[in-house]
Parts: structure tokens; sequence; C-alpha cells
């Protein structure tokens, strides 16, 4: 695969080579009936020749369906080590738009000709309109030849883009007529068409002045694609755009949308019914309908966990017992109080999460070796098995995907530092005032705080975690806001209207104290430990109550997450 890096390459534009070019790339498109890149696969052996890899490379770009400039219509293919393939059309050299004129001059399949003119098109090749006509005159020879449904309905809707651009009425509506046509017959076809059908039907709707043929075809489509709640929606969202200045018909398609997702929500189960309620909820609310939104939000709470048919799935990682007793004794093998402090420090300086560039490329890596996983989009549930979150853009897809690595390297570890924690108890078995006099020496600490510790380790210690983990929780947010409170930042809120003044949450305070020197790599431990719903979110969890079986190796992540807390002060947070 070439890098298309043609630089300064001239190519030979003699009317015999170009007539040579134009007749291989023809045979290459007369086999194609599933996209461009078929064309650029067919051209594969013989791109070792200069011009035949630039000609070959004009079908390798993704169109998109909306745009005017050539980086917004032909997307590059994938993009590897932060380079991208093929380069974007107006980064390639002159000789290379020369190239694919003269051979779209001498073309004569519709693919061919549709592709290279559209490119000099959206290249601004002068002049437009020299290549505006070709691109959409081949455009619709191709919608009507033997291409795969998807890409016909893309060529239609790409011809009536270039039409409009240009002022070419007549061109638009002979593309408008074929849409609807189109539409309707995939519409109707027993065979399954959604994909293709709402991409004509939605370009229709997007034009100044719909033709009146789209509202029968929106009504048409919903009740055809009634059978999924998420194309019923879609359908649904273009008729209310039809109903724009209409109050009456916008709300009375509003309850309709919200009365999709409660149908869907009745006719499923398990974590799918969640997934139908959840949008209704939202959009029942968005638009003002607070009855359909609390109908929902009933169906929703009553759902039992047992209910969402969840599965667990399970990994084994074969340490050696020797290097795990190492381990452990890195931090045992010391007097208590320097074990303690060892373990507080988490491993070697960084916290069980691992340190935060590590994690970041750790994305890196799994965006490149598993794309699938890069690319879904994960609910968060709660312990009662409601949702708490999910991503809503792509920076949110970012940070999922960086609470997925540093969740799971907090779970390999979880069991190593619970193994160190109980080897400290049972070989040194410190007492209760022993523990509190460390504690009391740390200055964040008050005394009531010093005795929480101490107790909490020595329930540990005992084998009640459990009670250790509800006392421990809200302390640490305690020790959180007074280390806020000690670098003079406000974390009070004074009652506004009917809500009452209160403190402000564990995430606001981690993200104080991260302006204020926090290492990034503690505090998104902290975060993803204590309360953010992309993690472990024990603090609210334990709080609401939703934690029937506290893990006793999450209990050790609690107590390390306080021992480290202890060991910062105001000004060197």
């Amino acid at each position: 695969m070439s890098s298309t890096a043609f630089e300064s390459l001239q190519f030979d534009l003699s009317p015999e080579r170009i007539t040579a070019l134009a007749a291989m790339t023809d045979e290459a498109a007369a086999g194609a009936t599933a996209g461009w890149h078929e064309i650029s696969g067919a051209l594969q052996a013989d791109r070792e020749a200069a011009d035949v890899d630039a000609i070959a490379t004009a079908f390798d770009y993704r169109m998109s369906e909306a745009g005017e400039d050539a980086e917004s219509v032909f997307a590059s293919a994938w993009t590897i080590g932060g380079k991208t393939y093929p380069a974007p059309p107006s980064a390639l050299p002159t000789s290379v738009a020369d190239l694919w004129e003269k051979v779209s001059e001498r073309a004569s399949s519709s693919p061919v000709r549709a592709r290279l003119h559209d490119l000099l098109f959206t290249l601004r090749r002068q002049p437009r309109h020299i290549h505006a006509e070709p691109a959409c005159v081949a455009y619709q020879e191709l919608s009507k030849q033997d291409w795969i449904p998807l890409y016909r309905a893309l060529a239609l809707v790409r011809t009536l883009d270039i039409a409009r651009q240009m002022g070419r009425d007549d061109l638009a509506q002979s593309a408008v007529e074929q849409m609807i046509t189109d539409a309707r017959e995939y519409i109707k076809d027993a065979e399954w068409h959604p994909g293709v059908s709402m991409r004509l039907v939605d370009r229709l709707v997007a034009e100044k002045k719909p033709p009146d043929e789209v509202d029968d075809l929106l009504a048409a489509a919903r009740a055809r694609y009634a059978a999924d709640p998420h194309i019923e929606v879609e359908v649904a969202t273009l008729q209310r755009r039809r109903a724009k200045g209409d109050t009456a018909e916008l709300e009375r398609i509003d309850r309709e949308i919200a009365a999709i997702w409660l149908a869907a929500a009745e006719n499923s189960s398990g974590i799918q019914k969640v997934g139908h309620l959840t949008p209704a909820i939202e959009y029942a609310r968005n638009h003002g309908h607070n009855d359909m939104a609390d109908q929902a939000t009933r169906t929703l709470q009553s759902i039992e966990s047992d209910e969402l048919e969840m599965q667990s799935f399970r990994s084994t990682i074969d340490v050696p017992r020797e290097k795990i007793d190492q381990w452990i004794d890195r931090f045992a093998d010391h007097d208590w109080r320097t074990g303690l402090l060892h373990f507080s420090r988490g491993d070697g300086g960084h916290p069980p999460s691992g340190h935060i560039d590590n994690n970041r490329a750790q994305v890196d890596v799994l965006r490149q070796e598993a794309p699938l996983l890069s690319m879904t989009t994960r609910v968060m549930l709660g312990g009662d098995g409601l949702p708490r979150w999910q991503p809503q853009n792509d920076d949110d897809r970012e940070l999922q995907q960086l609470a997925f690595v540093e969740s799971f390297t907090m779970r390999v570890c979880a069991p190593l530092f619970d193994q160190a924690l109980l080897a400290i108890g049972a070989r040194h078995n410190p007492s209760r005032e022993e523990l509190e006099g460390l504690f009391a020496e740390r200055p964040a600490v008050t005394p009531d705080i010093a005795r929480v510790l101490a107790d909490s380790l020595l329930r540990f210690w005992s084998g009640d975690h459990e009670a250790c983990a509800y006392l421990l929780a809200p302390k640490i947010e305690t020790m959180l806001r007074n280390l806020a409170r000690g670098l003079d930042e406000a974390v009070y809120q004074t009652q506004r209207s009917n809500t009452p003044g209160k403190y402000v949450g564990v995430g606001v305070l981690l993200r104080i104290l991260g302006k204020r020197g926090l290492d990034e790599s503690w505090g998104r431990y902290l975060a993803m430990l204590l309360s953010s719903p992309m993690g472990f979110n024990i603090r609210n969890e334990l709080a609401h109550g939703f934690f029937e079986d506290i893990p006793r190796p999450l209990v050790a992540l609690l107590i390390q997450a306080a021992l480290y807390v202890t060991t910062l002060h105001p000004g060197a947070a």
C-alpha cells in the first residue's frame, strides 16, 4: 500500500498512457458492487506504478454524507500510529489532481467518473461546473446499477448535495424524484432496509422545501419499522422536524416518542428493558412530560437485580507464590509503622490504579489492538442494578476507556494489597493506642479521625471488614474536605432558593485539590475508588446501602486510600 507521498512526481499524461489508465480503472470498476474500495483493491497488483497508485488512492477514501470541502466529504480510511491513510485530498500534489482529471475525461464507467469528478469538484478544480454535472450524472447512473442498496442511496444523496451547491435545480429535481421512488420501494420491500431508506428520507426532509411526498414516506416508514424502537424514534424525530412551529403537533409527537420507548420496555426484559426505559425517562423529562418520566422511573426502579440476567466473566492470572510472598514482605517485614507507611504509598509510589501516563498509553494500545472495545458504549450500573452513567460524547468515551484500564488494574492489585495488609496485622499486632498515636502525629488527622482509622484497621484484621468500610468511607471525605479548607478553598454552598446549604462532594473536592497540587495519578485513583460512576463509587454506593457483601480486597483499597490521604497536608497535596 502506498504512502501517497507522491511529492513532486510528474506523471505521463500522454493520450496513450491516459487511455491505458482509464481502461484499467474501468475494468477494475466492472466487478465492483459493494463500494469504491473494491476498485482500489482490484488495482492493488499494479500499484507499484506511481500513476496507478495515484488513481487507486482516489478510491481509498471513505465518503461522508455531508460537507462541501474535500476533507469533510472524503475522509481517510484509517489512522495508524498518528498517521492517516490516504492523506487528505488537499494535501496531495497538484500533479495527482491533474492525473485524475485526465483519466476522468477518458473513463466510461459510472463509479470511476463519479468518484474522480467529485474529488475534483470538492477540491474546487476550476471551472467547478465542468466536474459538478458529470459527477451528478455518473452518480445517478450508479444509483440504478448493480451496487448494494446503501451505495446506490449514497450516490443519490451526493447528487442532490452537489446540485444544490451549484444551484442546478434541474439536476436536483431529478435526484429528488429518484430518491422518492427508491425510498418508497425500500420501505415496501420485504427485506429490511432501514439504513438505506432513512438516509434518503432524512436528506429529503433536510431540503429547504421538502417535497410533498415526504410526509407519506415518513408515515410509511414509521409503520414499517415499528418493530424496532430505535428506528421508529428516528422516523418520529424527522416528523418532529416537519412540525416545526406547531406547538400542539410537537407535543403530540414528543409524547409518542416517549411512548415508543415505554412500549418497547414493556415488551422486553432484563438489561434490554433498562436500555429502553432510560431514554424514555430522559426524553420525557427534557420535553416537559413529567407524568411519563415518572411512569418510566417507577418501572425502572421496580426491576430487581436478578432480573437483569447479567453474566459474570472471570479470568485467571497465574503468579508464582514466591513472587506474591516477596511482594507482601516488602510491607510486612518492616516494623508495622514502616509497613503501613509503605502501604499508604501504594506500589512504589504509584496508586493501585497505576501511573496516569502508563494508563493513557494502554488506552492507545487498546484502541489499536481491540478497536471494537474502544468503540463500544458501555452503560455503568450501580449496586442496585440501575444505570448510573454512560458516555455522551467522544471526550466521555475517552474517559471511559481510561477508567476501564484503571479499574482493571485496581482489580488485579486489590487481592495483593489485601494480603499485604493482613500480613502486617498478623505479624505485628499493633494495639489501638499505638495506632491512634501514629495517626495523631499526622497534620491533617484530628483525634476523632485517628480513632476511626485505628478502629477500622482493627476491625479489618479481626475479620469485620464490612464495618470497617462503613466507618472509613465518610471519614476519607472528611479528610479531603479538611485539606481543602486548609488551603482556604470554599467547600460549602449556602442555600439557594429551596436547595438547602451543603458541602461539595468528593468529586469536587478532588478537583479542587488537583488544582492545588494533588498528584494526577492519585487524584484519579481516589475518584475511581470513591466517587466516580465510571469506577467503584464506594462512597456513594455504601451511603445508599447498595453493597450487600463488599469484597474484602476492595476494603483493603479503601484503607490504603485513607492512609494515603493521611500523609497529605495543606500546601503539599
